[in-house]
């Protein structure tokens, strides 16, 4: 039945690996994926890292390693806060790992900024000490509250007096008014010139660690 021996234990082999890979199928990876958002409370650089991967049915996920495109990694399955260094675009991955071992990887660039910013166009006038300006949102998350922080200065930089507010509920793209005031103070008339800043700013972060 087989013409030449060798030939015929060749074919045999190649038909035996074509069935076999046929049956296997390829190998389900566990889906890697995650969210960046922007967390203003500590530092105005610092992003909160919360999972959103989809592990195949039956194989838990076991690991979950981070690099940040800075040279720094972390490991774990909740929801972690980084803080990068300065200002730039950033491409952070995530490897989960399940139960057989295998990973499946999430690759993002970010772009790291400050959600919130004061428009330089804001305007000191005089009796009373009064600061008006506007407060923006750059980033793709609500901002639930930004604090803006006004320090009164005389002509030497020393400061006067010192006012803050809270903008609640800033939606990406938005700008919203605000206005602070030094009020009656004896240090008033040596006013001179004044600093405007984002204080902090709170995003409408999710906290919960998906899929793991």
């Amino acid at each position: 039945m087989i013409a030449r021996r060798a030939g015929g234990a060749l074919c045999l082999g190649l038909a035996m690996i074509a069935v076999t890979a046929g049956c296997l199928g390829p190998m389900e990876r566990p889906r890697a994926d995650f969210t960046a958002c922007p967390d203003g409370s500590a530092g105005k650089l610092d992003f909160t890292f919360v999972s959103t991967s989809r592990e195949v049915p039956g194989y838990r996920v076991v690991r979950a390693a981070w690099e940040f495109g800075d040279g720094s990694q972390a490991e774990g399955t909740g929801p972690l806060t980084h803080r990068f260094a300065e200002p730039g675009t950033y491409a952070v991955a995530l490897s989960v790992t399940d139960q057989r071992g295998v990973t499946g990887t999430a690759t993002r660039r970010l772009v790291v900024e400050p959600a919130a910013f004061v428009d330089p166009t804001w305007r000191l006038t005089l009796d009373p000490p009064t600061v008006a300006g506007v407060v923006g949102n750059r980033s793709s998350w609500t901002l639930a509250e930004v604090v803006v922080r006004v320090r009164f200065l005389d002509p030497d930089g020393v400061r006067l007096g010192e006012r803050r507010c809270a903008i609640r509920g800033v939606e990406p793209g938005e700008r919203a008014r605000f206005v602070l005031e030094l009020g009656a103070s004896e240090f008033a008339p040596r006013v001179f010139f004044a600093r405007v800043d984002v204080e902090s700013f709170r995003a409408e972060c999710p906290r919960a660690w998906a899929g793991l």
